[in-house]
């Protein structure tokens, strides 16, 4: 926790940046929504480091990426069924749709500068945040450590 507060205050030193895309999706009431039961785990990968959140089911609905050498952290919502230009976020703190591609292998990937507020959104988000993209459900997810050491290593 110290090392992302330092790294909170070391970013706010660095030049603003415009963000990608700053649009804000539909209006949910995320305290009220209530997060999908699973768990996240944690991993080192090739580059750098990784949070999968398993559902009940065994099935990874939701990643997010590190890759250390770009500083990127890429939040990756599987199981879409067609592609989508955007891939929507909110937290308790904030909400805001990020550009992303689609790939064949049914995953929509949006990446997001490890500087950017969005993730200290996801980090400190109270008690759930959730993933939505046009023509999948949305998916809530429980605020766990494992996002937030993600996006730690992205930072560091």
């Amino acid at each position: 926790m110290k090392k992302l507060m330092f790294a909170l205050a070391a970013a706010s030193a660095l030049p603003w940046v415009p963000h990608a895309s700053a649009q804000a999706p539909a209006q949910i009431q995320i305290e009220t929504v209530q997060p999908i039961s699973g768990n996240w785990t944690y991993r080192a990968i090739a580059g750098g480091t990784e949070a999968d959140f398993v559902d009940a089911s065994a099935v990874v609905r939701l990643q997010l990426k590190c890759n250390r050498a770009n500083r990127i952290v890429s939040i990756v919502r599987t199981g879409v069924p067609a592609a989508a230009p955007t891939l929507s976020v909110w937290t308790t703190s904030s909400s805001r749709t990020v550009p992303a591609r689609f790939l064949a292998t049914k995953e929509l990937i949006a990446d997001v500068a490890s500087t950017d507020s969005l993730l200290d959104s996801i980090a400190f988000s109270r008690g759930r945040f959730a993933i939505a993209a046009s023509g999948a459900p949305m998916v809530a997810v429980p605020s766990a450590p494992e996002t937030t050491r993600v996006i730690e290593d992205c930072r560091s």
